[in-house]
């Protein structure tokens, strides 16, 4: 038997077993976050992942977080004829926000096919909020009798609080090869007691879209 048949036997022996998958994957993404009545920001995330089954996977996750005021919103009591606009003023009570979150989770497979394979995640963890927080000033123009209200720049205080996170959401998944896939991730969560709010509150509670890859090691 020549090398060239030899080889090709071997090849074509090889091609029919089935190697088992590795259980472990990593994912780095990174999209925009939205919390309730604030700027958006920026967030970015590591995790890692390790599958207990074809549809169960678990995982840890690392996540840092940025965006800039939160809003406060007040209506206008007192108007003249020139200025009759009833609509809400707005201004700002908190601002340059960082979050530093830890989560361990769960992901389960709900759909699969060959273009797109769809998941649900459910994470809960710990953490690290941050923000300057302010007093907001009253003043009254004296002929309009218009009410504005600001922030008081010159007593803001940074605030630091360490919270239990609740968060849950879809992934969509595109394989590209074996090793390597592409996803597109939404998910809402919330801080519980952020800011010294509601056990559950518009202050702690987020929406986050992002974009990221998944690598089998």
């Amino acid at each position: 038997m020549n090398l060239t048949i030899f080889s090709t036997i071997i090849f074509m022996l090889l091609a029919t077993v089935n190697f088992p998958q590795s259980k472990y994957s990593i994912e780095g993404s990174a999209g925009i976050i939205s919390p309730m009545n604030s700027s958006p920001g920026l967030s970015f995330s590591g995790q890692a992942n390790y599958s207990v089954s074809s549809s169960i996977q678990l995982f840890l996750n690392v996540s840092l977080s940025n965006w800039d005021k939160y809003n406060f919103y007040y209506s206008r009591v007192y108007h003249t004829s020139d200025d009759r606009n009833f609509g809400p003023e707005k201004t700002f009570i908190a601002d340059d926000h960082s979050l530093i979150s830890f989560y361990a989770g769960s992901r389960f497979k709900l759909h699969e096919n060959k273009v797109i394979n769809l998941y649900f995640d459910i994470q809960f963890g710990l953490s690290s909020f941050s923000y300057n927080n302010y007093n907001l000033v009253k003043i009254v123009d004296p002929e309009t009798g218009r009410v504005f209200i600001y922030p008081e720049n010159a007593n803001s205080k940074r605030n630091n609080e360490t919270l239990l996170t609740l968060g849950a959401g879809p992934i969509f998944e595109r394989k590209i090869n074996l090793k390597l896939s592409l996803f597109i991730s939404a998910k809402i969560s919330t801080m519980i007691n952020a800011g010294n709010y509601d056990f559950i509150s518009q202050r702690g509670t987020y929406s986050l879209v992002s974009a990221g890859f998944t690598h089998v090691i």
